[in-house]
């Protein structure tokens, strides 16, 4: 999700990526910006097609595995999983 409210003075807002785990909401910072014009609420990815939204969405998709797979890390050692671990 792009946080429209926190646009940066290059007119630029941050990506987040959120987390609802029993009902509870987390956001993470997934340390990227990018212009909201060219970002896609629907489909949560840039949709513009050049170099840098490729990496970009790459980026996402890349930070969105690693949270999951830390969940179901978890999971396996038992643990139980919280918005902030």
């Amino acid at each position: 999700m792009v946080k429209k409210s926190k646009e940066n003075s290059v007119g630029e807002s941050p990506i987040y990526l959120r987390i609802t785990i029993d009902g509870k909401i987390c956001e993470l910072s997934t340390k990227r910006t990018i212009i909201p014009s060219k970002w896609n609420s629907v489909s949560q990815k840039v949709t513009k097609s050049s170099e840098e939204s490729k990496s970009i969405n790459f980026y996402l998709k890349s930070f969105e595995q690693r949270v999951y797979d830390i969940y179901h890390q978890m999971i396996r050692d038992k643990e139980t999983p919280t918005c902030q671990d």
